[in-house]
């Protein structure tokens, strides 16, 4: 398993009474953070991908995913607090929640969109196996646009079966 420099983080569920803690970490990540009520709705919706990094019993960062109609886990949001990044949490978060997808849902194609400025989370999921299939026009609030990114595991997985054939 992949692990962080911080031996004590733990990745859970989201517990209700701790979305005003995420909500607050949201508006220090994005200049158009999700309401807390929006929040509130992506977790009821998919309980078990609505994670949160926890550090020394402070949460420092959460990921939220759901399941599309065409089979796709959609990366809907993931956030670290300033202070605890680049310390391998969004990339755990990621794994976890891309791992739940799998096992959960039997999904292995994931998609999330970000910003094209955004070039310190498109490198990590670059390395996290996406790629950019699409620039989105005017995506974001302020007319910024987007990249749409996907991460296909079918495909690797159907190479190693008929690799071992």
């Amino acid at each position: 398993m992949e692990r962080s420099n911080l031996p004590n983080l733990v990745i859970r569920e989201c517990l209700s009474e701790e979305l005003q803690k995420v909500a607050e970490i949201e508006k220090l990540c994005f200049k158009d953070p999700y309401p807390i009520h929006l929040l509130a709705m992506l977790r009821a919706l998919y309980p078990e991908l609505f994670l949160v990094a926890i550090v020394d019993n402070n949460i420092v960062g959460y990921v939220s995913a759901i399941v599309r109609r065409e089979q796709v886990g959609h990366i809907v949001s993931i956030c670290v607090h300033p202070m605890y990044r680049r310390r391998g949490i969004g990339t755990m978060l990621m794994k976890e929640v891309e791992r739940r997808l799998r096992e959960m849902f039997s999904i292995c194609t994931f998609r999330l969109e970000v910003r094209v400025s955004n070039t310190p989370a498109i490198s990590m999921y670059q390395k996290l196996g996406y790629r950019i299939v699409e620039r989105l026009p005017r995506y974001y609030q302020d007319g910024e646009d987007a990249y749409m990114m996907i991460k296909d595991v079918c495909v690797e997985k159907a190479t190693e079966v008929n690799n071992l054939r």
